[in-house]
């Protein structure tokens, strides 16, 4: 029998029930929105001195600047509000009798679909492109577009493990994670002493760590009140100690010139800043959610905001390649030195226009996002390995489409449409879906 189809998004906030942890709606919403808002103020775009087109990252050129990505670092934090979802969403899915594989396959179409409607938008654009002559430039926007891929890439292994992950954390927590860290920490060792490539363990180990902490969060784990206030802050204190006396830079997030990358891979310094970033929010969640329980208005904004964030983060570089471009064509680049005063005011306008236009594709596009939520699931239709199988490719795919190049770009993005279109894409559901 097929399921029926998932209330629309006013019932599912109006159905919340009074105990839910609406925090964790919140966070994932808004740091999807911070994201975007942290690449915007990053990225610079200015004529080289062959007046051609050049982009960069202000914080290689004013390192000064390090210190806002203490603010808009929040993918360790998206990652343990993914792992408190998905640990309630497995409760839910099991208890119902369902297989992890079923799980698994409903969440990457959720996840995929936005990213599918991306990158047939971009290959058309190469083509089109190509066709009329200009194709360099719209490669050029595809590189820049593909920037953010490398989350999805991570979270779609982190998403695909999660069945397996939770009951062995939940059967023995503190060897779970003891194993973790340990691991980590070696692995960060090997890298810090030059070991080549043993640095992509802690590619998967690093994120999954923080879903694991979100595990922790649902099982009720973790410190509460001022126990959880006192950890936060000895987090906050070993992660300024980790950048002031150890290798690691202020900047937590990646760019050109850095010797310690603090993501890529997450290094020790991420894994102490994420955790007082989340320590800070989790205390916190108790008087958000009291909040968002007294305010209807700002909790359907929270359910309606968490139906395109996937959408806002995927395509806000698109949006502003879009104005980036416009403003080359007009003649209007920034042209002030980086980070000073007249660079901002030349910059915030191509922030507040990426807003308008980032606004504009979520509206085209978004539905697709939409309806993937509120599906019914359909089962998936392979073996439990098949399903891991497909999730690696997928992984892999966006991997290479990420890398950042024209080719890389072709490669990846026809791969993820080949998976999408042959192995994941749900059919009508028959027989019983859990």
């Amino acid at each position: 029998m097929q399921t029926e189809a998932r209330p629309d998004l006013a019932s599912l906030a109006a159905e919340a029930k009074s105990d839910r942890n609406r925090a964790v709606d919140a966070y994932r919403a808004l740091a999807m929105l911070a994201v975007a808002v942290g690449h915007w103020a990053a990225i610079s775009v200015a004529l080289d001195d062959d007046g051609a087109l050049s982009a960069g990252n202000a914080l290689a050129e004013a390192p000064q600047l390090a210190w806002i990505t203490w603010l808009f670092q929040v993918m360790p934090l998206f990652f343990v509000v993914g792992g408190f979802s998905s640990a309630m969403s497995l409760d839910a899915h099991f208890r119902s009798g369902g297989h992890g594989a079923d799980w698994v396959a409903a969440r990457l179409r959720r996840m995929l679909a936005p990213a599918v409607v991306l990158g047939g938008t971009w290959l058309s654009l190469i083509v089109a492109g190509s066709a009329l002559g200009f194709g360099g430039i719209v490669m050029a926007g595809a590189v820049a577009s593909a920037i953010p891929l490398w989350f999805l890439a991570n979270y779609t292994i982190d998403t695909a493990i999660a069945p397996y992950v939770l009951p062995a954390f939940r059967r023995r927590p503190v060897v779970v994670v003891t194993i973790g860290l340990a691991t980590f920490a070696a692995i960060e060792a090997m890298v810090l002493a030059g070991v080549p490539h043993v640095g992509h363990v802690n590619w998967v180990l690093g994120w999954l760590l923080f879903q694991v902490a979100g595990f922790a969060w649902r099982d009720g784990l973790l410190p509460e009140g001022r126990r959880l206030a006192a950890a936060a802050v000895a987090l906050w204190t070993a992660a300024v100690g980790l950048v002031a006396f150890g290798p690691w830079p202020v900047a937590m997030v990646h760019h050109e010139g850095l010797t310690h990358s603090p993501t890529h891979p997450p290094s020790l310094a991420l894994l102490f800043f994420g955790a007082a970033y989340s320590a800070t929010a989790i205390a916190a969640a108790p008087a958000v959610s009291r909040f968002l329980a007294r305010s209807p208005k700002a909790w359907t904004a929270v359910v309606a905001g968490n139906a395109v964030s996937l959408t806002v983060y995927l395509w806000h570089f698109t949006a502003f390649v879009v104005v980036a471009a416009a403003a080359y064509a007009g003649g209007v680049l920034p042209s002030a030195e980086v980070a000073t005063g007249a660079w901002w005011v030349q910059k915030l306008p191509m922030m507040l226009a990426s807003t308008v236009v980032l606004a504009a594709i979520v509206r085209v596009v978004s539905g697709v996002e939409r309806r993937a939520l509120l599906a019914p699931r359909a089962a998936w239709r392979g073996s439990e390995g098949s399903m891991l199988l497909t999730a690696a490719g997928i992984s892999a795919a966006i991997k290479v489409w990420g890398l950042g190049s024209g080719e890389a770009v072709m490669v990846g993005a026809v791969a993820l449409l080949v998976i999408w279109r042959t192995v994941l894409r749900a059919e009508p559901a028959v027989g019983t879906v859990h």
